[in-house]
């Protein structure tokens, strides 16, 4: 059986991560073996004190036997080694931080309001598809994406705020696509969309 992606999105604090990390532990339960443990691909970087304090609260829920896998721009290469490792079920949390990484590589200095062209853009979906296609042509796996819906408030008003709604909301479209199944969690309740 080929591998399979389900998509987990929704505003920020919604419960998604909470429902996502359930959800790898019942499939990695259904998928028992000596070695199988979920394997948990995070995006984010601690640039900062707070940061720091997001990422250890992150990792004080997760289960001691899941595989953390730091990803912050190479999320298939996480899935390749995970998977050669005996895992099968991955959690990656999140889809938007990765996009954030991205962008924040191409543009190391967010106050000259650089835009992107369509090319470096492109970049990003490139790398999703990567993604994608690394994890369906593994059999017997599972890729959960956690991400943020962040084009539902107000418009940035400032281009790199624009173009990060803009190209994350592409992304999540991008990812939708490739899913079997697609969930939205809306405060604490997960919505199954596809």
């Amino acid at each position: 059986m080929a591998g399979q992606i389900i998509l987990i999105s929704g505003p920020v604090r919604s419960g998604k991560s909470d429902y996502a990390e359930k959800m790898a532990a019942q499939l990695a339960g259904k998928q028992a073996t000596d070695q199988q443990t979920v394997a948990y691909i995070a995006t984010a970087q601690a640039f900062d004190e707070e940061m720091t304090d997001r990422i250890e609260k992150h990792q004080a829920r997760r289960p001691a036997d899941w595989k953390t896998f730091e990803s912050p721009y190479e999320p298939w290469e996480a899935v390749i080694a995970g998977y050669e490792a005996g895992h099968r079920v991955f959690l990656l949390d999140c889809l938007t931080m990765l996009v954030t990484n991205w962008l924040c590589r191409q543009i190391p200095d967010p106050d000259q309001e650089q835009i992107l062209a369509e090319n470096e853009q492109q970049e990003v979906l490139d790398m999703l598809e990567k993604l994608c296609k690394t994890a369906s042509e593994r059999d017997d796996l599972t890729l959960i994406l956690v991400t943020n819906e962040v084009g539902w408030g107000l418009v940035p008003d400032y281009p790199l705020g624009r173009l990060y709604r803009d190209l994350s909301g592409r992304c999540n479209r991008q990812i939708a696509q490739a899913a079997s199944k697609v969930w939205l969690v809306v405060m604490g309740l997960p919505l199954q969309l596809k």
